[in-house]
């Protein structure tokens, strides 16, 4: 049907303003699906972060409590104004963290306007309802100092589930859809160009025909031009399934010029199998209404394989008959190597922990029959006066002491082993002073002396706790190999950017085959092999201990009988002022 020359400028001007009117509100439901996408990732990252702050908690203790107008975690965590835990969780999530006792801000690093901590806020509006009120956790938008954030929050309950307090994390709204307002501000100033330019050549068209051509034909570039700069591939079809439109990102996707792809079918590009695959999908969503969202694995032209987001809604004409489709096509490799990977930790986590439960569990179990153990073989020995009886009593002795003894030093492996600890500055000296004064009945028992000569002012990065245990253990050992009457020498240095540790003793030293072996899993040299005081498990501990301080260990023997230096690196911790570091690893937040 022809429509009449005086009509044209009225069809040709409605034509123009429905298509600027369907542009804007492509554009708002699509500004409206990039809006939904950011709340949710907003919510999903303070669901991470909330995680990784109760994971620092439990780092601390288990059990909370209020004492002396203070809320404690564990046996002597003070959280109040301490903003260690907030600030650390800012810079492994990017989210804000609170503290609260009852409904006060304790610790936080949410800052007034003057720069100052909010330290002393109060919680208010649903998240208080929620905490106190109904004793759940809030997740959800809430405004902090006037400021509106994306929030989550969890009560925090003493060991008879009394809410004493609560858990922050949040990100302001402004921060996080900051790339939002900056893509919503362009596409909405681009599509109101687009509108104004559609109805400046509906003008032009009613004014002058041939320059409405020309002018129709430069904004169909601008189109071309605007989807080529769209990194998404972007394809549309006719009723017949043959493209009639793509995007430069497409083309690059499919490996084919726009000149070759268009007017073709999924049955000239794909392998057949894939193309039967495309055709039903295209096929439902031309028989439906609405928008079709699935994800599937393509192949690229080069050959690369991606996990991508297909989105199609069908178009219809005049008399509601399909007319063809649209597509993009997102990439979401990225984030499902991210949540694969997420998983993937969060199940070595899980398995860790089952390890460190067990190993407790294990250890308490043994624990509870070698009690008797202990108390009665001293008993039975001195009311036993046949020699043969007693050695056998004293054998007996000492395999319940091997018994102890390797459950503890197992528990102690998996422990260092289930993770990295925080590491902070440690006075050297005084760790391995305490150390010393722990071993110093096994030095006694051989008359072995020990020579701390480890700088009083040398500090180094590392966990008080991790390092007693290190020395205690190193100290042991060469107390068992040291000479009768011998000597242990402590001794620390910088060196080559990091400091060099060593403990010397004058004892039977080590062959050269066994110099990297004795810090394997339960190897005791030739002379140790049937010693039951040892179960082979001190060295590997010490190995795993430098290791989480990103250092190396090592020994070194001249030979037999010419004794063995244990020798390990630390990073330093440079000078710090002698009341700020306590000597004793108690005293440390391990």
């Amino acid at each position: 049907m022809r429509i009449p020359t005086s009509k044209i400028p009225v069809v040709v001007l409605l034509s123009a303003v429905s298509i600027a009117l369907v542009m804007m509100a492509s554009s708002h439901l699509m500004l409206g699906q990039i809006r939904e996408e950011a709340v949710r990732q907003a919510t999903r990252q303070q669901e991470s972060s909330m995680s990784a702050l109760w994971e620092q908690m439990a780092r601390r203790g288990r059990n909370f409590r209020i004492e002396d107008g203070k809320l404690y975690v564990g046996d002597y965590y003070v959280l109040n104004d301490n903003n260690e835990i907030p600030d650390r969780i800012f810079a492994i999530t990017g989210s804000r963290a609170t503290i609260f006792m009852g409904d006060i801000r304790v610790a936080t690093n949410i800052m007034r306007s003057d720069g100052t901590r909010a330290i002393g806020t109060k919680m208010i509006g649903p998240a208080y309802q929620a905490i106190f009120g109904e004793g759940t956790s809030y997740r959800g938008e809430a405004d902090i100092l006037g400021i509106p954030y994306f929030t989550a929050y969890d009560p925090v309950r003493d060991m008879h589930g009394k809410t004493i307090g609560a858990l922050f994390v949040g990100v302001k709204q402004s921060e996080y859809l900051a790339r939002y307002d900056s893509i919503n501000l362009k596409i909405r100033a681009i599509s109101v160009m687009l509108a104004a330019i559609f109805v400046l050549m509906a003008v032009l068209l009613i004014q002058v025909r041939k320059k409405s051509e020309i002018a129709a034909q430069q904004q169909l570039a601008f189109q071309q031009l605007l989807l080529d700069t769209i990194p998404s591939p972007i394809f549309s079809k006719d009723a017949q399934g043959r493209y009639n439109l793509c995007n430069k990102a497409f083309q690059e996707y499919v490996g084919v010029p726009s000149e070759e792809l268009l007017g073709k079918t999924v049955f000239d590009l794909w392998p057949r199998e894939l193309a039967e695959q495309y055709q039903r999908m295209d096929q439902v969503i031309m028989e439906s209404s609405g928008t079709q969202i699935y994800e599937s694995q393509v192949k690229y032209a080069d050959g690369t394989l991606h996990d991508v987001l297909f989105h199609k809604a069908a178009f219809r004409d005049e008399k509601g008959t399909p007319a063809g489709l649209v597509g993009v096509i997102l990439d979401i490799t990225e984030r499902k190597e991210a949540e694969m990977e997420n998983s993937r930790l969060a199940a070595q986590m899980h398995q860790s922990r089952m390890v460190e439960s067990l190993m407790i569990q294990l250890n308490h179990d043994l624990n509870t029959p070698l009690t008797p153990l202990f108390a009665l073989l001293p008993m039975i020995e001195k009311q036993v006066d046949d020699p043969g009886l007693r050695r056998m009593l004293e054998i007996c002795q000492q395999c319940a002491n091997q018994i102890k003894g390797l459950a503890e030093k197992s528990l102690d492996l998996v422990r260092i082993s289930s993770g990295r600890p925080q590491l902070i500055p440690v006075r050297l000296a005084g760790t391995a002073e305490f150390a010393c004064g722990e071993v110093a009945d096994s030095l006694a028992l051989r008359g072995v002396t020990c020579h701390n000569d480890i700088p009083a002012d040398l500090w180094v990065l590392g966990s008080a706790e991790q390092l007693s245990l290190l020395f205690r253990n190193l100290l042991t050992n060469a107390a068992r190999y040291a000479r009768a009457n011998g000597h242990i020498v402590l001794g620390a240095a910088p060196m080559d950017g990091m400091v060099q540790v060593c403990v010397q003793d004058d004892g039977e030293g080590l062959d050269q085959e066994h110099l990297a072996l004795v810090f394997n899993e339960f190897f005791k040299a030739d002379p140790a092999r049937q010693d039951v005081n040892t179960q082979g498990l001190g060295l590997a501990i010490c190995k795993r201990i430098i290791a989480n301080h990103d250092g190396r260990i090592w020994a070194e023997s001249p030979g037999k009988g010419q004794g063995t230096t244990i020798f390990f690196t630390l990073n330093p911790a440079g000078d710090a002022p002698e009341e700020a570091k306590p000597d004793h690893p108690e005293s440390y937040d391990i």
